[in-house]
Parts: C-alpha cells; sequence; structure tokens
C-alpha cells in the first residue's frame, strides 16, 4: 500500500483494513474451497516497507463475523514511515553493528519469507530488512 502523504496512523489502519477486507471477500468469492486465508499489507513510502497489519481468518470465521478487526494482528511501525516527515539529523560516521534479534523481528521474518516465497514482495523490496529480520 502506497503511503504518498503524512497520514494519521488511524486513516493508514483504515485504509489497510478495508484493503484486507476486499482481498478476503475477492478470494472466498473466486474460490469455494479457499477454507482460510491470510492477508498482509505492508506500507510503502520513500522506499521504506513497513507492515501495518495481519489478518488470518477461516472462511467460517468470516461468515459468522465478516468484521477484519476481529481477525487481525496490528503493527506499531507506522512511526518508522513518519520519520520522514521531519528534517534528518546529518549522518557524520557510522560503525558496522548486529542486533541482537527482537521479538519484533522474529515475529515478521515468518511473514517476510511467505510473501517472498509466493512472489508477493520481491527480493529488492526485502534487501534493505534482511539485517532486521535475520
Amino acid at each position: 500500500m502506497p503511503i504518498y502523504d503524512r497520514s494519521s496512523s488511524d486513516d493508514l489502519v483504515s485504509q489497510a483494513e478495508s484493503m484486507a477486507t476486499q482481498a478476503i471477500d475477492q478470494h472466498f468469492n473466486a474460490d469455494p474451497s479457499l477454507t482460510e486465508i491470510e492477508v498482509v499489507v505492508l506500507g510503502s513510502r520513500n522506499g521504506d516497507v513497513i507492515p501495518i497489519l495481519t489478518t488470518t481468518v477461516a472462511r467460517t470465521q468470516w461468515q459468522e463475523n465478516p468484521q477484519v478487526s476481529a481477525w487481525t494482528k496490528y503493527y506499531s511501525s507506522y512511526a518508522l514511515i513518519r520519520r520522514h516527515d521531519r528534517p534528518q539529523p546529518t549522518q557524520v560516521a557510522t560503525s558496522p553493528s548486529r542486533r541482537s534479534t527482537t521479538a519484533a523481528s522474529r515475529d515478521i521474518a515468518p511473514q517476510f519469507d511467505r510473501l517472498f516465497d509466493s512472489g508477493q514482495l520481491s527480493g529488492r523490496a526485502v534487501q534493505p530488512y534482511v539485517a532486521f529480520v535475520d
């Protein structure tokens, strides 16, 4: 999902939920044998790609309650996109470092793998985040 302007996190989530709802309806309607679906909505701005939400729902659950929020895990990564709204400090020098794996990176790594393996996410889009999810 491209993010073009300064959107509030509520607007961003609302747009992502709408996209997820449309994708779920479309896939369940198109394939009667589909019993469960997982939809991952990523936001993209200025070359940064962040997870917005992941919805996993079975067809029977969706028929009982077609509210995407009931079946969705939300990510609080919107702050990463907002950093482009403020002037960036000048970087004088850097040194390589290897950060320890965080709980967030462990949660997102399998999703990047699935999206890459299914062809929904290109190697070029994943490359900047390899150190984060590795």
